[in-house]
């Protein structure tokens, strides 16, 4: 399988999460603290443990997620402990609580896993609710829990035992990393927006031209009610940022698949990608702004002017 192809199975694989209950790999010998952030009888109404917790440490990672663990690592992961639960009417609920190395990475690892038809709820610094399973995020954590069925008693269950999670997780809800309100509000689409870590998250969001050519220290990606998707890059430093504009450029000019390419200064360059959007990219600094659009529409110029960079 082709790197870009695993990487899209990836990125399908993460929006197919929660996982399997049928959990693969053996059982920790010993729990680790985050034990601690369980909820224990009772402290989630009618839902109570249900067997013993498994806990996952580094490449054991592997073990329990078959084809989305690269994602996980990449964002920097710790561990993950998973707990069933169940009521007296044998309805079951998964809880999996991933331990990553930041709250950076949580947040990340939130909204690479977010789709469009998430329904925000409150609970951690942010969550949202879809049919069977809710999503949220809070410190250095990102919660998962799955319901095995779309009725009202299952998804009342999420939230409860959301609810008694987030209580027991350390630390206070943290927004999120600065550079995500660099993203121009006017026709954002809440649920599209991705913060990215590496090349892996970077290669499941951006579909056009010059792919391997781009390097980044951390970026954010949001869609647009027009069309266009908004990509802010920051590189680490003007001459790193620079670098990779012209690694970015000569790539561009090389490929068969762009048209109508124009550069100036090596400071900006539009073309055509091989699916008709039109491709910008602009320096500002130590940022790289990339923009990609319905050719029928100009929205980059006027997204990139809105743009509120910390320099």
């Amino acid at each position: 399988m082709g790197f870009r192809a695993k990487a899209l199975f990836l990125g399908l694989a993460l929006m197919l999460i929660p996982f399997s209950s049928a959990l693969i790999g053996r059982q920790s010998a010993g729990i680790s603290g985050l034990g601690a952030c369980l909820p224990a009888d009772g402290e989630a109404g009618e839902w109570r443990v249900d067997g013993p917790p498994q806990e996952f440490r580094g490449d054991n990672l592997f073990e329990y997620i078959d084809g989305g663990a690269e994602i996980y690592r990449e964002y920097g992961f710790v561990r993950v402990l998973v707990q069933e639960y169940k009521n007296s009417r044998g309805k079951k609920l998964s809880l999996e609580i991933f331990e990553m190395a930041s709250p950076t990475s949580a947040y990340g690892v939130f909204t690479f896993k977010r789709s469009s038809r998430g329904e925000p709820v409150h609970v951690g610094s942010e969550a949202e609710l879809e049919d069977y399973y809710l999503n949220f995020w809070q410190g250095s954590y990102i919660i998962t829990i799955t319901g095995y069925g779309k009725d009202s008693q299952s998804r009342q269950g999420l939230m409860i035992l959301a609810s008694a999670v987030s209580k027991r997780l350390p630390g206070r809800p943290v927004p999120p990393p600065p550079l995500v309100a660099a993203l121009p509000q006017p026709g954002l689409v809440r649920t599209s927006v991705r913060y990215l870590r590496g090349y892996l998250g970077f290669m499941n969001t951006y579909p056009s031209l010059g792919q391997a050519a781009f390097r980044f220290e951390e970026a954010v990606k949001g869609d647009y009610s027009s069309g266009a998707s908004l990509y802010l890059l920051n590189c680490g430093s003007e001459s790193e940022c620079r670098a990779t504009f012209a690694a970015v450029e000569k790539a561009v000019a090389a490929d068969t698949k762009a048209g109508g390419f124009s550069s100036e200064g090596g400071l900006s360059l539009w073309t055509l990608d091989d699916r008709g959007k039109r491709l910008s990219v602009r320096v500002d600094k130590n940022y790289l702004l990339v923009c990609l659009e319905p050719t029928a529409g100009r929205d980059a110029q006027k997204l990139f002017e809105l743009v509120r960079l910390t320099h």
